[in-house]
């Protein structure tokens, strides 16, 4: 599962996107909105996306957040790399793709995927293999 996170309303139109596009790839996802935001392709909607974050990340589901990193890094409380899931973020104008967590575990891969059918670019910062 794939939980793909909204704050603002400028960002709506891009995790529509994201949500289509990983649907279209056939992954299992869900698009939770901030309850201050018309979005209209919601699956839930709710008063603190933080909290929000926090839960899927616990439940070990794979998150896009289209917002400040700031706000992930501090929801998600990380544990331990070889359980946690993957945590890819997606500036809020949809330029970049940021892999936060677990670059090597997939984070890295739907960057990549998620960056080509945007056009954006994506910001890989873990080691590569071969260095």
């Amino acid at each position: 599962m794939i939980a793909i996170f909204v704050l603002a309303q400028k960002s709506v139109a891009i995790a529509e996107t994201v949500k289509k596009l990983l649907l279209e790839s056939g992954f299992d996802t869900e698009l939770v909105c901030s309850e201050k935001v018309s979005c209209n392709s919601a699956d839930e909607n709710v008063k603190s996306v933080y909290n929000a974050i926090r839960e899927r990340f616990r439940a070990k589901k794979n998150i896009v957040a289209i917002l400040p990193m700031g706000i992930v890094v501090r929801a998600i409380e990380p544990k331990k790399k070889t359980v946690d899931p993957w945590v890819v973020c997606i500036e809020e104008n949809g330029r970049y793709v940021i892999p936060v967590l677990n670059g090597h575990r997939g984070a890295n891969e739907f960057a990549t995927l998620i960056a080509e059918r945007m056009s954006a670019q994506e910001v890989i910062t873990t080691f590569q293999d071969d260095e």
